[in-house]
């Protein structure tokens, strides 16, 4: 094989097509150039979570489309958030030794295993981008949405169906069923279509109708958590900018504020919504009072501050001058931790 110079080169010297996708904040592709900017070091990875970079890898020949070769790697970062040539390197070795020894075993120390919620949402998206059908268990999942079984009728909906329908909200009118049946399915094939939403592109209609919920929640003496935090993510990816801000500051304005699950749903999910001001400020008060306390408090930060695009607003933030006394003693502590 002539010498290699990265993933991109490896993989067009062996004949072979690829796409490659954000598998860590949500399941969202990566445009090819900007992949190639991040193998070369050039620039710090878009979405790093836990400063690493989560990656799936959708590979075929051209004349057999249907045989689809899957890779998940996740890369440690550097403290710019950039691939190191030696990681790179390291794992084109792997690479190309495999390759050589024609051997399909998997000895990789780069590799990882999604949760299978995110493995049928990658299946569904991947079938979606390359023109291939939906599952099998698509249109009971369509029947389903639209409502002719009946929302209580949903023992039987397969979660890669939900998820392949959420693939394809522009076709089938599957858009259109879908604000009747988030107002009116129980909670837990909602929390299912939830996991599959977070990871497309949603309207206003379905936006206000997980926003419906959103104020159901908040009305009750003690809203689940869980289910509150499952509607921040089925809207983080909501098109509706302003609504999503709306929702947002209702949910930080109440007292599931400061719940774990709710603020980290928030920064893994909504974190542009968080280079506002208002929003920001919200948030960073209610994560001060967490009952995870100062360890939580830091790691969320640190987090946050790795997305390029977001120390600016971090920063902002921090510096405001009405803070209340309990985030001026967080804020403190975490700058201790970093000297």
């Amino acid at each position: 094989m002539a010498e290699v110079a990265g993933i991109t080169d490896f993989l067009e010297q062996a004949g072979t097509q690829f796409r490659v996708f954000d598998m860590g904040r949500r399941i969202v592709e990566i445009e090819r150039r900007q992949f190639i900017e991040f193998e070369q070091g050039q620039s710090p990875y878009p979405l790093p979570l836990q400063q690493q970079a989560w990656l799936g890898f959708v590979v075929w020949h051209e004349e057999r489309k249907q045989d689809l070769i899957i890779w998940f790697l996740r890369f440690p970062l550097d403290a710019a958030g950039k691939l190191t040539q030696g990681i790179r390197d390291d794992f084109l070795l792997r690479l190309i030794e495999q390759k050589e020894q024609d051997s399909e075993e998997e000895s990789n120390p780069y590799g990882y295993k999604p949760k299978q919620e995110y493995m049928a949402c990658f299946h569904a998206k991947a079938a979606r981008i390359l023109n291939q059908p939906a599952s099998s268990y698509y249109e009971h999942a369509r029947d389903y949405l639209s409502g002719k079984p009946g929302f209580d009728q949903w023992a039987f909906v397969g979660f890669q169906g939900l998820a392949d329908v959420c693939a394809r909200l522009d076709i089938d009118d599957n858009a259109a069923h879908l604000p009747e049946a988030i107002r009116q399915m129980p909670d837990q094939p909602f929390e299912a279509l939830a996991q599959c939403l977070e990871h497309e592109a949603i309207d206003q209609a379905v936006t206000a109708a997980i926003g419906e919920r959103v104020q159901q929640l908040l009305e009750q003496s003690t809203p689940s958590p869980n289910l509150l935090s499952m509607c921040i993510r089925a809207m983080s990816s909501s098109t509706d900018h302003e609504q999503l801000k709306t929702i947002l500051t209702d949910i930080l304005k109440s007292p599931q504020a400061s719940h774990p699950e709710v603020l980290a749903s928030i920064s893994g999910r909504c974190w542009l919504m968080l280079q506002q001001t208002e929003i920001i400020g919200l948030f960073l008060e209610a994560l001060a009072n967490c009952s995870e306390g100062q360890a939580f408090f830091n790691l969320v930060i640190v987090d946050l501050i790795n997305i390029p695009g977001m120390q600016d607003s971090i920063h902002q933030a921090v510096r405001a001058t009405d803070r209340s006394e309990k985030l001026s003693t967080a804020i403190g502590e975490l700058f201790k931790s970093f000297t």
